[in-house]
C-alpha cells in the first residue's frame, strides 16, 4: 500500500478506489463494502478501499468528511447523487467494514500498528468515520 498519510484517502489504494465511483455507483460500493466482513481477515488493498467505500455513505449520511484533494471525485458523486435514498441500505455495512478494517487481525491495522504514533492517528479518523455513519442527519 502507498501511503502518504492516515486519512481516508491518503493512500494509492483508495484514490484510485474513488476514480471508479462514477462507472460503478452503488453497485461499487456495495461490493467493496461486502469484502470485508467483521470476524475475517482483511488485506490492505480490500481495507483501504472498504474505508473510502463507508467514507461515501458516511458523507451522504453526515453531510460531511476530509477535504482531500485525493476525494475531489467522491466529493463530486456525492453531490449528484445524494437525493437518492437508496444509499441508506448500505450503512449497516459500511459499519461492518469498518469495524472489519479496524480490527487486530486486519493487515492495514497491522501496517499502521508498525508506528503507535500513527496507528493512534489513523484510529482516531477510523472513530470519526464511525460516528459520522451514525449520525441522525439524516
Amino acid at each position: 500500500m502507498g501511503a502518504w498519510g492516515t486519512g481516508i484517502y491518503d493512500n494509492d489504494d483508495a484514490a484510485d478506489w474513488a476514480h471508479g465511483l462514477d462507472d460503478g455507483g452503488l453497485d461499487l460500493i456495495r461490493s467493496t463494502l461486502a469484502a470485508a466482513k467483521p470476524g475475517t481477515p482483511v488485506d490492505a488493498d480490500s481495507g483501504a478501499e472498504a474505508l473510502a467505500a463507508a467514507d461515501v455513505i458516511a458523507r451522504l449520511k453526515s453531510g460531511g468528511g476530509e477535504q482531500s484533494p485525493y476525494a475531489e471525485a467522491v466529493m463530486s458523486w456525492v453531490d449528484q447523487h445524494d437525493d437518492d435514498p437508496a444509499w441508506m441500505s448500505l450503512v449497516p455495512g459500511a459499519r461492518a467494514a469498518v469495524t472489519a478494517v479496524r480490527d487486530e487481525s486486519s493487515e492495514l491495522h497491522e501496517l499502521w500498528a508498525e508506528d503507535p504514533s500513527s496507528l493512534s492517528d489513523w484510529l482516531l479518523i477510523l472513530d470519526e468515520l464511525d460516528a459520522r455513519l451514525i449520525d441522525d442527519n439524516r
